[in-house]
């Protein structure tokens, strides 16, 4: 037999033996034993992050505005988001339990200004309230996001 038909017939028969292996291979997790056990050992897993989107864009209109967010146990770390399409500067203030509650956040945004605001460190559980106002009572016109998260690098 010649050299290069022998090579030949050695290269297919390595590849056909190469596809072979790969098609029995699994291809997920699924009836795999193993990934059974990885999985419950945490091992392999990807655990996404714990993030509340408690507001969505909420518009903001009027000549006051108020709205109250829930924090539920281990959502403590706080990002408030405004957009201020008026023209004239948003004063947003957050405070705990009442609108007249202890300040957490206070803030301005100029006109055509978007702004966020980070708490600087994990807030209690429970409601709280955004009130959002101008210096002269004026027609406001914006979006509001309020995010939690279980730690400030998920904001």
């Amino acid at each position: 037999m010649k050299k290069s038909t022998l090579f030949v017939g050695l290269s297919a028969l390595s590849l056909v033996a190469a596809v072979t292996l790969a098609s029995a291979a699994p291809t997920n997790n699924v009836g795999d034993s193993s990934a059974t056990t990885a999985s419950a050992q945490g091992e392999g897993i990807i655990t996404p992050m714990a993030v509340d989107n408690e507001i969505v864009n909420s518009q903001i209109s009027g000549s006051s505005y108020t709205k109250s967010f829930n924090i539920q146990a281990n959502y403590g770390w706080v990002k408030v988001w405004v957009q201020n399409t008026s023209k004239e500067t948003l004063t947003v203030r957050v405070t705990q339990s009442t609108l007249s509650g202890t300040q957490k956040m206070l803030f301005s945004v100029a006109p055509g200004a978007t702004w966020s605001e980070y708490g600087t460190k994990p807030w209690a559980t429970g409601t709280h309230w955004v009130s959002i106002s101008t210096k002269k009572s004026g027609n406001m016109s914006g979006l509001l996001s309020v995010k939690l998260a279980n730690t400030k690098e998920e904001l």
